[in-house]
């Protein structure tokens, strides 16, 4: 590989590392949190793979047809749907996918909504989504060490045809 295109590849990703350090470090300062989608509850406003960054919100400030994210009441995971109807009194909203005829079957508590919808990236959720997968992971593994491994024998061999 010549040294040009080593250079514009090393440029590349320190770029790339800024960016996304910046954009991490934007969401921290922001108290946003970002959710992979995993199914097609939402579509066509989410699909599968987008990533949801939601921000907190004061209970009084929702109002129906907002989309949420809430933990389910179990704490066994996260959902985002739009809220269907507010029960103030009780400090409960009820919610549905957009793709789906019913409403939730349980109520939400206020405790358990994480955050209003504030923005989303699509497709960006696949990775995350694709790291919950271990043979996914051992295949990236893999590949990396044998990149690795690849690079230190190439190494090597310049430096004896060099006589060093």
């Amino acid at each position: 590989m010549s040294l040009s295109v080593r250079r514009v590849l090393r440029n590349v990703l320190v770029i790339a590392a800024v960016l996304i350090g910046g954009f991490v470090l934007f969401l921290l300062a922001s108290g946003a949190k970002g959710f992979a989608v995993t199914s097609d509850s939402m579509a066509p406003r989410f699909s599968r793979g987008d990533v949801v960054f939601v921000r907190r919100v004061n209970f009084e400030d929702l109002a129906t047809g907002d989309i949420v994210s809430a933990e389910f009441p179990d704490k066994d995971g996260v959902f985002t749907h739009r809220i269907v109807e507010i029960d103030a009194e009780k400090r409960q909203i009820r919610t549905r996918g957009d793709h789906t005829l019913s409403e939730d079957p349980l109520p939400t508590d206020e405790a358990h909504i994480i955050g209003r919808l504030w923005f989303t990236l699509p497709y960006v959720g696949f990775l995350a989504i694709g790291l919950q997968n271990r043979t996914l992971i051992y295949i990236l593994l893999g590949v990396a060490i044998t990149l690795i491994l690849v690079r230190i024998v190439l190494s090597n061999r310049k430096r004896k045809s060099r006589g060093v």
